[in-house]
C-alpha cells in the first residue's frame, strides 16, 4: 500500500476552552487530511494524528445507531422517525438499511484511521519522539482498532461461535476501500483482537486521566469482555477481577451515584474510554428523544426491586433507581432519558457516547464468577451495582445460584440499557447459551438468523469475495 495515496479524512475539531477542561485535546488541529507520508514528521503531529481517531469515534454510524439497537432487541420503543429505523423495529433487516451501511463503513473508517497511523509510526516519521511514547501511541491506536473490530464482529459475525466461519473481514494494514478480501474466521477474528489488546496491554499508558484517551485499564476490561463473548468464563473473571482490583489506585473510581456517570460525561471517573464531547462541533449524535422504555424494560426495573408490579414511571417510585433516574419526570431532561441529560443545541458540554466504564466490568465479572459457580465472588460484584442502584446490602445473598445468572443480566440491563448496544449483545449471548428463549423480550424474534446482521449491500458490492451472511 502507497501511503501517499490514502485519503482517510482526520477530521480534528477546535475545541472551546473552559476552566473543566485539562490536557491539550484542545490544541487539536481542525481538518486533517493524511495523504502524504509527512503527514507525521514530528512529535506534535504524532498526537494531532493520535486524536484523529478519538475524534472518529464520533461519526454518525458509531453514535446514532445507539437507539436503533435498543429498538431491535425490546429495551426501547420509538416514539418518532429515526434514519434507518425501518427492519429494527419488526426485526426485519435488509441489506439496503442505510443504518446498517452507516455501521459498517464508520466502524471500518475507525480501523483504517488506525491502521495509518500505526503504519507511519512503524515507519519512523515522528522524529524526536521518545521510543517509549512511539510504542504507548501505537498501542492506543490499537486499542482502538480491537474495540472497532469486536464491534463488527458482535453485529456481522457468529460471534458466539468461535467454530463458525463467519467472522469478519480483518484490516491489519491502511486500505482505500477498494480491495476485495474474504470473511475471517470468528476464531480468528478473536485472536485478531486479543492480539491488539495484548500490545495495549503490554505498551498503552497505565493510565489516563483523561479518559476520552485509553490506558491499560481500558485493554485489560476489553480482554474480559471479549472473553466473556469466548465463553473462557475463568480467563474472563480473572481480568475482571484484576481490573476491579487495580481501578482505583490507576484512578477509575465506581461513581458512587448513578446519575453522576452522565452528567460527567467524559470527565466521570468511572468512565473507561468516552467519547470527548464540548461545543457545537462536539457532538456524538443520536436519537434517544425519539425512543422510550418497552413494556419489557419498565417490568424488569419494576419487579426486580420487590416482585411487585407497583412501580410509578413518573416519580420513579417502586422502580429500579437507574430506570427511574433515566425516566422519571424529575431526572429524565430534555431528550426524555436522564443518561443523555444535555440538550441536542447545548453551547458547552454535550452527551458524551460511552464505550466502557467500571460498571459494566462489576457486571462481566459477576457473570464470568457465576457461570465459574464462584457464587461468592459473583454476588460480591453484583452487590456493589445493585447497591449503587438502591437495593438492600444483603440483596445478592438472597439470590438463589441457580436464578443467579439470568438476574445479572437483568441487571446488566437496566444499568447499561441504551448505552452502547450492550442489551441487543448480552440477548443473543444468553439466548445462545439457553439462558433465555428466542422471543422472551420481543415476539418479532424468532428465528436464529435474526440475531446476525445483514452485511449492507453497499459493502457486497465492492467486495465480490464477501459472503452475506446466510
Amino acid at each position: 500500500m502507497n501511503i501517499k495515496k490514502i485519503t482517510q479524512i482526520f477530521c480534528f475539531s477546535a475545541v472551546l476552552s473552559s476552566c473543566q477542561l485539562a490536557g491539550s485535546i484542545d490544541d487539536i488541529k481542525p481538518h486533517y487530511k493524511l495523504e502524504t507520508d509527512n503527514v507525521i514528521r514530528d512529535m506534535e503531529s504524532a498526537e494531532n494524528a493520535l486524536r484523529g481517531i478519538y475524534e472518529s469515534w464520533r461519526q454518525w454510524g458509531v453514535s446514532t445507531p445507539r437507539p436503533l439497537m435498543s429498538i431491535l432487541t425490546g429495551g426501547l420503543i420509538r416514539t418518532g422517525g429515526i434514519a434507518g429505523e425501518a427492519g429494527f423495529i419488526n426485526n426485519d433487516l435488509l441489506p439496503t438499511n442505510i443504518a446498517l451501511a452507516d455501521i459498517y463503513r464508520d466502524y471500518y473508517r475507525i480501523i483504517n484511521t488506525a491502521n495509518n497511523f500505526i503504519a507511519l509510526m512503524e515507519q519512523g516519521k515522528a522524529a524526536n519522539m521518545p521510543e517509549n511514547r512511539v510504542k504507548e501511541c501505537i498501542a492506543e491506536a490499537k486499542i482502538q482498532r480491537a474495540l472497532a473490530h469486536f464491534y463488527l464482529l458482535r453485529c456481522f459475525g457468529y460471534s458466539f461461535d468461535v467454530n463458525s466461519n463467519y467472522g469478519i473481514v480483518l484490516r491489519s494494514k491502511p486500505f482505500e476501500g477498494l480491495e476485495v478480501a474474504k470473511r475471517n474466521s470468528v476464531q480468528e477474528s478473536y485472536q485478531f483482537i486479543l492480539d491488539d489488546l495484548a500490545y495495549g496491554i503490554q505498551f498503552a499508558p497505565e493510565t489516563n486521566k483523561l479518559h476520552y484517551y485509553v490506558s491499560v485499564q481500558t485493554a485489560k476490561a476489553l480482554k474480559a469482555k471479549v472473553l466473556l463473548y469466548m465463553n473462557n468464563f475463568s480467563e474472563a473473571e480473572k481480568i475482571a477481577k484484576e481490573v476491579l482490583e487495580s481501578s482505583k489506585q490507576q484512578g477509575y473510581i465506581l461513581e458512587a451515584n448513578f446519575g453522576d456517570i452522565f452528567l460527567k460525561g467524559y470527565r466521570s471517573s468511572e468512565i473507561l474510554f468516552s467519547t470527548y464531547n464540548f461545543g457545537s462541533t462536539e457532538n456524538a449524535q443520536v436519537s434517544i428523544e425519539r425512543t422510550t422504555f418497552s413494556e419489557y424494560s419498565r417490568n424488569v426495573a419494576d419487579l426486580l426491586v420487590d416482585n411487585n408490579a407497583n412501580g410509578n414511571t413518573s416519580t420513579g417510585a417502586g422502580l429500579d433507581g437507574r430506570f427511574g433516574y433515566m425516566y422519571s419526570a424529575a431526572t429524565r431532561g430534555p431528550l426524555m432519558n436522564g443518561k443523555y441529560p444535555y440538550g441536542a443545541n447545548a453551547v458547552a458540554q454535550r452527551n458524551a457516547h460511552i464505550l466502557l466504564r467500571l460498571g459494566e466490568v462489576y457486571l462481566i465479572h459477576a457473570e464470568a464468577a457465576a457461570r465459574n459457580k464462584n457464587y461468592g465472588a459473583a454476588r460480591e460484584s453484583l452487590q456493589t451495582i445493585a447497591s449503587r442502584a438502591g437495593y438492600k446490602s444483603d440483596y445478592a445473598s438472597l439470590i438463589s445460584n441457580e436464578r443467579l445468572v439470568n438476574v445479572i443480566f437483568e441487571h446488566k440491563w437496566l444499568e447499561l440499557l441504551s448505552e452502547n448496544s450492550e442489551d441487543w449483545f448480552d440477548y443473543v449471548r444468553y439466548y445462545k447459551l439457553k439462558d433465555i428463549a428466542i422471543n422472551s423480550i420481543k415476539n418479532t424474534i424468532t428465528q436464529d438468523r435474526q440475531l446476525i446482521l445483514p452485511i449492507p449491500t453497499t459493502a457486497l458490492a465492492g467486495n465480490n469475495l464477501l459472503e452475506q451472511n446466510p
